[in-house]
């Protein structure tokens, strides 16, 4: 692999480890809860948290990166993330994981803007794919981070013999070795991307060149990107909220328990992991293969169909149990796991194709219509987990409410979708 190559590949790969790390809380949630007695409205208030720090602090890096140059808040932002995840089994009460986990999620944003801008900038004419490459790389991690950290912890936990709580101490203390290797991949990230500007030396003067109304027309149309990718994360935030209360119901239904301890807690952790990756594995694999065959031409047409697809899905997950009953635990996992990967398609493949589109309309402000479109969405998308639990309300009340009304936003995607110019899209050049 040439100079270019590694360099085009430091911030994809980094974005593993960062989604990696950005995933760990969410899905050791369950245990945190019982370990550290939270209430439901105190695990919404986290999900909502992240959403809204990660988000917020993405367009404020995006506007001092293109006005500065600087890559520096991308390995910055990496090395407080894995930091602050490495210190999360010494926390003791809910403020102090509140505080770890701001710090953790202002550190994930800020990698986000700066990574997807440089490769979109060493992509040149592959612009979309390797966004999607970029993109699924994330997912990679996520699903890692969703799947991994839950069995990680209970391996080391399990060390000596260890169990029950003396167990669940150890497994989180073990996150410590998260630390050296989000170090040693933001040493890599910065050295790739010092360089790299965030615009084509002549995109400003292009972009002022053109007629008043195209320009117009440009920003109207990553507006509506911008909303309609409001709409998939707050998607997305329900669906984390909800799966989480829906593992927890289920042990708790499957085991005659009314409340978890830290045993059923490891096991709703278990079982939140798998379904909450494999909607990452939608998100990441239909972004891949519309980064590499999607073309510009058919681009309007999937923001109208592709969110289709997801409605039925998000509707149907929390009937798996129903729509399998009589297999058992297992068969549950695996119906909810191929509805979430379908759902994840629906609401997340479209992110990476809306970020490259809007690089390609507004070629002289990268970073920040690369923020926009991610934190500037994701930052919104707070209100996910908090419109979840005003619906869910009681311990086991209308979550599948809950899950019909995300569907409806889909649908609202969708429609949002046929706005779009066509034409001007069409006519947007590739790189």
């Amino acid at each position: 692999m040439n100079r270019r190559g590694l360099r085009l590949w430091a911030p994809i790969v980094a974005h593993s480890a960062t989604d990696f790390f950005s995933f760990v809380t969410i899905a050791l949630l369950p245990l945190l809860a019982v370990r550290l007695g939270l209430s439901i409205e105190q695990k919404a208030w986290l999900l909502g948290l992240g959403a809204a720090a990660s988000g917020l602090v993405q367009p404020i890096v995006a506007w001092v990166s293109d006005h500065t140059d600087s890559r520096l808040p991308g390995p910055i932002g990496l090395a407080v993330a894995a930091t602050c995840v490495g210190l999360l089994g010494y926390v003791h009460s809910f403020a102090a994981l509140t505080g770890l986990f701001f710090v953790a999620v202002l550190g994930i944003g800020a990698f986000h803007p700066v990574s997807a801008a440089a490769v979109g900038q060493l992509g040149g004419t592959r612009r979309s794919a390797m966004v999607g490459v970029f993109f699924l790389f994330g997912m990679i991690g996520g699903i890692a981070g969703n799947v991994l950290s839950p069995l990680y912890v209970r391996f080391v936990g399990s060390l000596g013999g260890r169990t029950g709580e003396a167990a669940a101490t150890a497994g989180l203390h073990g996150l410590v070795v998260f630390i050296p290797m989000g170090l040693a991949a933001a040493v890599y990230l910065g050295w790739a991307i010092r360089r790299v500007p965030h615009r084509h030396h002549e995109a400003v003067d292009r972009h002022q060149n053109l007629p008043v109304g195209e320009r117009r027309r440009r920003w109207r149309a990553v507006g509506l990107l911008y909303v309609g990718n409001i709409i998939r994360f707050t998607v997305n935030q329900m669906l984390v909220y909800l799966v989480i209360e829906w593992a927890e119901r289920l042990v708790r239904v499957r085991h005659g328990a009314s409340v978890l301890d830290d045993v059923l807690g490891q096991r709703a952790s278990e079982l939140n992991g798998p379904i909450q990756a494999s909607m990452q594995v939608g998100m990441g694999l239909g972004a891949l293969g519309l980064g590499f065959f999607l073309k510009s031409r058919h681009e309007k047409s999937a923001f109208v169909v592709v969110p289709l697809v997801g409605v039925v899905a998000v509707a149907l997950l929390p009937l798996s149990d129903r729509l399998v009953d009589g297999w058992g635990t297992g068969g549950v996992v695996v119906c909810a796991a191929v509805l979430g990967m379908v759902a994840g398609f629906g609401f997340g493949s479209l992110v990476p194709v809306s970020i490259s589109l809007g690089q390609r309309l507004l070629p002289h402000r990268t970073s920040l219509v690369s923020g926009l479109l991610m934190g500037g969405s994701w930052c919104v998308a707070f209100v996910g987990p908090q419109i979840a639990r005003a619906i869910h309300r009681g311990v086991d009340g209308n979550l599948e409410t809950g899950f019909w009304v995300a569907a409806g936003l889909l649908l609202m995607a969708s429609v949002l979708g046929a706005a779009l110019p066509g034409r001007l899209i069409r006519e947007t050049t590739p790189h």
